[in-house]
């Protein structure tokens, strides 16, 4: 058992050389990114509620506790529910020389060690910054920070054992319906945006204006009370962090965590014995699928087709296809917060540079998945060049799709802007015009890049390749900027500006679709002829 964690380990968290490095720096450097953005509002958070409420710096620690813990319990039912309950490998593990019970002692332990490296990797920085922030980084508290990081995981892994029994059984429930689950991702990603938002206006408004709306203090208030009580896990782990009470936290911490597991355990070896014993019988519960032959015009059919990989592909359903429904909400969001933040730093007006900035990251994040046109066939690509349809007639009902997805997000994004009174008429029509621009001239860019790049290898359950899609996002963003900023600073600067606005964005737009189309036009060939499975 020893050798199957030790290996199982190596494959999660040990360097593989044949690991495309490109994909590997852009991962990293995004994840930094993220990193820094989270911790620069750990910082604000913190700051702004020291000044703000009259509150002990244990008491506030227990927010971003409860937080991260929170956040934990979600990683862990997740890695639960995969391993226990649906393990990808389940057909070679049953062919270890291991019984069941050592290959379910294996997958709790490797959980537990899993879930300690993202309760340090979580918990070090947040902490540390917390403590910056609060003046309050002295040698007892980062001592009682790392104690904090070996306690965490324990109830975290605790509490999913008991989640991931009704987990599993939804998802099983939910395995035919994808359009659900897209609906509840859907519903998840709007209000977690929406919560980051009321977190971003709350610093603004105190950093801007130095004063917060009626009933925001108390709300705030009423939040850090009620996580400051016995019932929070968070309360006992704030005891031995801040060295209050050390011994009461500490052994009701441990004394419910192993209650909680040996249970938890008990529990789950039951369950995850039935689930094995079903899946390697091949009664998964979800009846078979029939298929009939489908006699399509070829147009149509690869039409058809496209918008079925978008549908059973996860990443694009969920992150592509979710992102693009959910876009007009979060152009609401982000709009109302840039406007708010450009009005007190810039001035008024600058309404129309605000929606330019904002509907053009989207389009950013919509388009990127475009560069994994070709990435999405993996080794199925071959049928491309068999099938009695020209390479580009299939390429561009693939960008149209794509085309036509970003219209339908961008026409809605138009109208919400439209009916707040944003923009007036002719901001909309240049919004509209080159933000359509802008989307056609990022699918072609897309499928360019993965003309080039079309990264061919097997990938786990179809799913597109990152390194494109962070390669589009990065171009996408630059370009969304550089709108945003010409038309926010331009109509204050220079006389007409407004109009000149109005023409650097369109240009930018045409210029930009018109490079990406003119290099498809001679270089698709060359390159679709030279690519092999």
């Amino acid at each position: 058992m020893r050798e199957f964690i030790r290996l199982q380990l190596k494959l999660k968290w040990g360097f593989n050389r044949n690991n495309n490095k490109a994909s590997a720096i852009m991962t990293a450097l995004a994840t930094l990114f993220a990193v820094i953005l989270v911790l620069a509002l750990v910082w604000a958070l913190s700051y702004v509620l020291r000044a703000s409420l009259e509150v002990t710096t244990k008491q506030l620690a227990q927010l971003f506790l409860t937080l991260i813990m929170v956040g934990l319990t979600v990683v862990a039912t997740g890695m639960q529910t995969r391993r226990l309950y649906r393990p990808g490998d389940l057909l070679i593990t049953a062919r270890f020389p291991l019984s069941p019970f050592k290959l379910f002692a294996g997958y709790l332990i490797l959980n537990y060690i899993d879930l300690s490296i993202y309760s340090a990797i979580l918990l070090l920085p947040v902490m540390i910054v917390f403590g910056l922030a609060m003046h309050c980084l002295t040698a007892a508290y980062l001592l009682g920070v790392l104690l904090g990081v070996l306690l965490m995981p324990m109830i975290p892994f605790a509490l999913s054992i008991f989640i991931a029994v009704p987990a599993v059984s939804i998802m099983s429930l939910l395995e035919r319906h994808g359009i659900v689950r897209l609906i509840v991702f859907i519903l998840f990603l709007v209000g977690a945006f929406a919560l980051y938002y009321y977190l971003l206006t709350v610093l603004s408004q105190f950093f801007i204006h130095r004063n917060w709306e009626t009933g925001t203090l108390e709300i705030w208030e009423g939040l850090l009370r009620g996580l400051d009580a016995y019932y929070n896990p968070a309360y006992y782990l704030g005891n031995v962090i801040f060295f209050e009470r050390f011994a009461l936290g500490l052994g009701v911490y441990l004394a419910v965590s192993a209650l909680l597991i040996a249970c938890g355990v008990a529990l789950a070896r039951t369950v995850s014995a039935n689930f094995r014993m079903k899946a390697l019988n091949g009664g998964n519960g979800i009846p078979p699928k029939h298929t009939e032959i489908d006699n399509y015009k070829s147009g149509f059919a690869i039409f058809r087709n496209g918008i079925k990989e978008i549908m059973r592909t996860k990443t694009y359903s969920y992150f592509y296809l979710g992102v693009a429904i959910s876009t007009p909400v979060m152009v609401f969001f982000c709009n109302r917060l840039v406007t708010m933040v450009g009005e007190a730093q810039i001035g008024s007006g600058i309404n129309f540079g605000a929606s330019m900035l904002v509907v053009a990251v989207f389009m950013a994040m919509i388009c990127s998945f475009t560069g994994t046109v070709l990435s999405v066939e993996g080794k199925n690509f071959y049928i491309t060049k068999l099938v009695p349809v020209s390479f580009r007639k299939q390429l561009l009902i693939k960008g149209f799709l794509n085309i036509g997805v970003s219209a339908v997000a961008l026409l809605i994004s138009a109208a919400v802007i439209w009916g707040l009174e944003f923009v007036n008429g002719a901001e909309l029509g240049v919004l509209v015009a080159s933000q359509l621009i802008l989307a056609t001239g990022l699918v072609f860019n897309g499928i360019n890049l993965n003309l080039a790049n079309p990264n061919l290898k097997p990938k786990a359950n179809g799913e597109a390749e990152e390194i494109n899609i962070t390669y589009m996002l990065i171009i996408g963003l630059v370009i969304a900027a550089i709108m945003g900023a010409c038309t926010i600073i331009f109509p204050r600067v220079i006389e007409n500006g407004k109009m000149m606005a109005y023409l650097i964005a369109v240009s930018v737009a045409l210029i930009y679709a018109g490079v990406n189309i003119i290099v498809f036009g001679f270089t698709a060939q060359r390159k679709y002829q030279k690519i092999e499975v």
